[in-house]
């Protein structure tokens, strides 16, 4: 009996091991203290939020403001939906705050609210 218990458990880890459907990707975002030289040269200080995009599932989200600026991220469906909320301590001049995202390519649509409402993408460019 013993010398079947080790070959059968190993079947079964085995067939459990070879789930085919993929998981899904939890989307992401940080802030870039440290932004890359090559995005330097794409960032447009008169826009205020931008998105630069490497492939389908990096993203960088600039945006300006005079104010500290805190970011949440989730998925609805097909859906990323971004969220971004400034503080109300106001510097004199607008700062670019730069953040990564890691998203689902299924994720096709991004909607951004900042300080809970709608606001547009000014540019959107690929690097």
């Amino acid at each position: 009996m013993r010398k079947w218990m080790l070959p059968g458990l190993f079947y079964f880890l085995l067939i459990g091991a070879c789930d085919t459907t993929p998981q899904p990707i939890s989307p992401k975002i940080q802030e870039l203290t440290i932004v890359p030289d090559r995005m330097h040269k794409h960032i447009i200080a008169n826009d205020r939020v931008q998105l630069l995009y490497e492939d389908d599932t990096t993203y960088y989200l600039v945006i300006y403001s005079k104010g500290n600026v805190l970011a949440n991220v989730a998925a609805k469906e097909k859906r990323l939906i971004i969220h971004f909320k400034e503080g109300s301590e106001q510097k004199k001049e607008a700062q670019p705050y730069v953040y990564a995202i890691k998203k689902s390519p299924e994720q096709s649509i991004i909607e951004l609210f900042i300080n809970g409402k709608s606001t547009p993408i000014d540019r959107i460019t690929m690097m």
